[in-house]
């Protein structure tokens, strides 16, 4: 990806006229991203092997961001950032990386990757919810029959997890905890983008070109990385002190270099650019793509086994999120009830 490739709130890739669609380019992006945050749940656990979960976290956003803050400036026509726009940038560092990157590493260090990642597939659920009350999208009776037989997949993958393959009760439930943060950085990176919907009816298209969008994602996702750094630092310093450092493998060193670049850089981008064009709920479902190469790669990376409780679980969520976000349900939510 060069320079000119990467979108900007300026480029011609924003949205088109009202009813048109979003372009193509975002749908790409959302279905790519999945293939590095899939992956990246090995990789966690690789890299744990030879950094602490807070340094590691730390160490990450703070190289990704320091490469996506030097692209940016090397960009022409980039966006200002005000005072007010820095804080909200700071809020969504916050959730977005500290926040989550807290529950998640401490929680995948307890539990497996393949319940970690089936886990992490409940955020359009949350989502949904959160798009709702904060978004105004409607939510249709058949998308909150997805979120109850989501939620009861989870509590069964919650409690049945913890008894088998070396999962816990605890970890999994840091797991979860993540899912929600991500769920709220979702919102919270929609109306930074695109702001609130001032017609919760209309088509997504007409609604972005109407407000047009207020940041690009490659500085959203640039300085989320570096405020989220600088909020883990003193998480990354009471660990050392208390725990102590670890002397990395050159096998945890990899892992390390595979979160930084094809993570926190890449996957972010092509996440935050899918959300500048397509509506929240929309975008949060190719998450679901996410446990499909979690699995994969926690079966030939680590030598996991995904056990009957996990397959059981994993269906009914599965079940639960294709009944919140099948087509007939995803166009009723766009248009309205009566659409």
């Amino acid at each position: 990806m060069t320079l000119a490739a990467l979108p900007s709130d300026r480029s011609a890739d924003r949205p088109g006229p009202a009813g048109a669609p979003a372009p193509a380019a975002a749908y790409g992006a959302l279905a790519t991203m999945p293939v590095f945050f899939g992956l990246s749940f090995a990789a966690t656990k690789v890299a744990l092997r030879g950094f602490n979960p807070f340094l590691l976290a730390a160490s990450r956003f703070t190289c990704a961001g320091l490469i996506l803050l030097l692209i940016w400036l090397l960009r022409g026509n980039r966006e200002r950032l005000s005072r007010h726009d820095l804080r909200r940038l700071a809020l969504l560092g916050l959730i977005s990386l500290t926040v989550y990157f807290a529950f998640e590493t401490t929680g995948i260090a307890r539990t497996t990757a393949s319940a970690a990642s089936i886990l992490i597939a409940t955020i359009p659920i949350f989502v949904s919810v959160l798009s709702a009350m904060f978004l105004r999208e409607h939510i249709v009776p058949g998308q909150w029959a997805g979120v109850l037989v989501s939620v009861a997949g989870v509590v069964a993958l919650v409690v049945l997890g913890g008894e088998v393959e070396g999962g816990s009760l605890v970890g999994n439930l840091l797991v979860l905890a993540a899912a929600v943060s991500a769920a709220v950085y979702e919102i919270m990176a929609r109306r930074l983008f695109v702001g609130p919907d001032p017609d919760p009816g209309g088509s997504e298209a007409s609604g972005d070109a109407a407000r047009g969008r207020l940041h690009s994602p490659l500085a959203v996702t640039a300085f989320q990385n570096l405020f989220g750094a600088l909020f883990m630092a003193p998480l990354a310093l009471g660990e050392a002190l208390f725990a102590g450092v670890r002397r990395p493998t050159a096998e945890a060193g990899l892992g390390a270099a595979y979160l930084v670049l094809f993570c926190s850089v890449l996957a972010y981008l092509l996440l935050n650019y899918g959300l500048s064009h397509v509506q929240a709920s929309k975008a949060s479902t190719f998450t679901n793509l996410t446990p499909i190469v979690a699995v994969a790669g926690a079966f030939l990376i680590l030598g996991e086994r995904f056990t009957r409780w996990q397959a059981m679980a994993a269906v009914v969520v599965v079940i639960g999120v294709w009944l919140a976000n099948r087509r007939q349900v995803a166009e009723k939510t766009v248009l309205g009830p009566e659409g």
